[in-house]
């Protein structure tokens, strides 16, 4: 059973492992550690599940800088959501928190991270995550304020192989609006492409 580490973590981590708490409706909380195959690198991951499924989070990846500026660092936690009993969905925030770390991946509203949820869950259509801000949350998570750092949050939406094309082609901001015009449940792993 999933065990609260919150008091293992540093006053920033801390207070976004809060803030997630506070952000999501009532369930099952949990903070877990989870470490790489080489067993070199750890990240923290929120969760939260009830009935409608499961919210997860990093928590930590604040302190590796994705922006391009030194001068102008960005810093991210990145937020998976999912309808349904979605059990792998801590391992697949995890997996994205792991390329950022050690491959210097970076993500942004747009970029898409390719087969982040195939390996775990090869039945589904979707099998990639394309990231958005928050779209769940109003204001209350564009931009996270914690006492040192300014963290804005992304949201990894998993999409499918022919929107991950679309998106190559015109844009995420693209298929955003086409997934708001035909009423899309993004939350819905179990769902096909609209393109």
């Amino acid at each position: 059973m999933p065990v609260d580490r919150t008091d293992t973590l540093a006053p920033e981590h801390r207070q976004w492992a809060q803030h997630m708490r506070d952000s999501t409706p009532e369930g099952q909380v949990a903070l877990t550690l989870h470490t790489d195959e080489a067993e070199e690198q750890t990240i923290a991951i929120f969760s939260s599940r009830n009935v409608d499924g499961v919210v997860a989070a990093t928590v930590g990846l604040m302190d590796h800088d994705v922006g391009d500026d030194p001068d102008e660092p960005v810093f991210v936690e990145i937020l998976v959501d999912a309808r349904g009993d979605a059990a792998w969905v801590a391992e697949i925030v995890a997996t994205i928190a792991f390329h950022v770390m050690k491959d210097g991946w970076k993500p942004a509203p747009g970029v898409i991270f390719e087969r982040a949820i195939e390996m775990y869950s090869p039945e589904l259509q979707v099998k990639h995550v394309m990231f958005v801000p928050p779209i769940q949350w109003e204001d209350d998570m564009s931009e996270v304020e914690l006492d040192e750092k300014v963290v804005r949050p992304l949201l990894a939406v998993p999409i499918t192989e022919s929107e991950a094309a679309f998106v190559r082609s015109h844009g995420g901001e693209a298929l955003e609006d086409l997934w708001a015009r035909l009423e899309v449940d993004v939350f819905d792993w179990s769902r096909e492409g609209v393109v």
